[in-house]
């Protein structure tokens, strides 16, 4: 009797074993793309000297190996929480552009996200109208499904691997601490620079004006656009959440801003995504980003 009770519990014993080695071989053998990317990689550090040399785009194609067509990346082995969209009006800053794709893809590979840079440009000698710019892209990179949608001025360089590009929050306002303005939050109620939005949280809002051309304005509407519909906006820390602003002549001032932000508060149901009216853009597929194309 006593041989049989020792032959069962070793059967028991080897029958776990059995088990729980064939649950490990089934956890091993799971695809890896089913397992969500960490929100940081080991290789991230919280204070990396950007990098200000003018690199041309031959150079950043040859390192950014990781690069699909369009400016696209795919993180290898894992899952991306987001389908994350930067999106980058521009008009005749070649210098610019170069020094934050330099900066922008390196930062966003090492962060393990799905995205695509699209670069969103007036091809016209109108004013520049980057409210429009911003609603355009946003509309044509709204049909590749992203999740995320980030507004990025061309002049912003990233100083920290910590400033996630991804909407954990939304909608979130990333360059508080910009070095122009001694590393400082002007206003709170500020949400211009590089700025963090989920499609629902931006729809609400009907998106940016598509009024205020050339500089001032459209930053401070849009603020009224988060209060007007009972949002937050929500940032990182001072020392997380820090940007070079690059040199650059500035762009006519608009001199009406004042007088058109008197309305602001009300005007916003009226004026953005929902009455935004466009010649269909060209879309042309480079290696380092999607451009548009636009005439306004």
């Amino acid at each position: 009797m006593r041989e049989v009770t020792v032959i069962r519990r070793l059967v028991s014993t080897v029958a776990i074993f059995y088990i729980l080695g064939y649950t490990m071989v089934l956890l091993l053998a799971r695809p890896k793309e089913n397992l969500m990317c960490q929100t940081y990689h080991q290789g991230s550090v919280l204070y990396p000297i950007p990098n200000f040399a003018d690199t041309n785009e031959k150079d950043m194609v040859s390192r950014f190996t990781w690069l699909g067509n369009g400016g696209y990346s795919l993180p290898y082995g894992c899952r991306s929480k987001e389908r994350v969209a930067i999106l980058i009006p521009y008009r005749d800053r070649e210098k610019q552009l170069r020094i934050l794709l330099s900066n922008l893809h390196p930062l966003l590979y090492r962060q393990g996200l799905e995205y695509r840079i699209y670069v969103i440009e007036q091809a016209d000698t109108k004013p520049f109208n980057k409210g429009m710019l911003y609603n355009i892209a946003f509309s044509e990179a709204k049909t590749d499904n992203h999740t995320c949608f980030v507004f990025h001025d061309v002049d912003l360089i990233p100083e920290n691997d910590q400033i996630v590009y991804n909407c954990v929050r939304s909608p979130m306002h990333r360059s508080r601490a910009i070095d122009s303005f001694n590393y400082r939050l002007p206003d709170r109620k500020l949400i211009g620079g590089v700025s963090m939005w989920k499609k629902e949280d931006f729809e609400k809002v009907n998106g940016w004006s598509n009024l205020f051309v050339n500089w001032g304005g459209e930053d401070d509407d849009m603020s009224y656009r988060i209060i007007m519909n009972k949002l937050s906006i929500f940032r990182f820390r001072n020392n997380v959440a820090r940007y070079t602003m690059l040199k650059h002549k500035r762009t006519p001032v608009n001199t009406a801003r004042y007088q058109m932000l008197m309305d602001s508060p009300w005007r916003f149901k009226v004026d953005g995504l929902s009455t935004l009216t466009y010649i269909p853009p060209t879309r042309e597929n480079h290696q380092l980003y999607t451009r548009i194309l636009v005439r306004t």
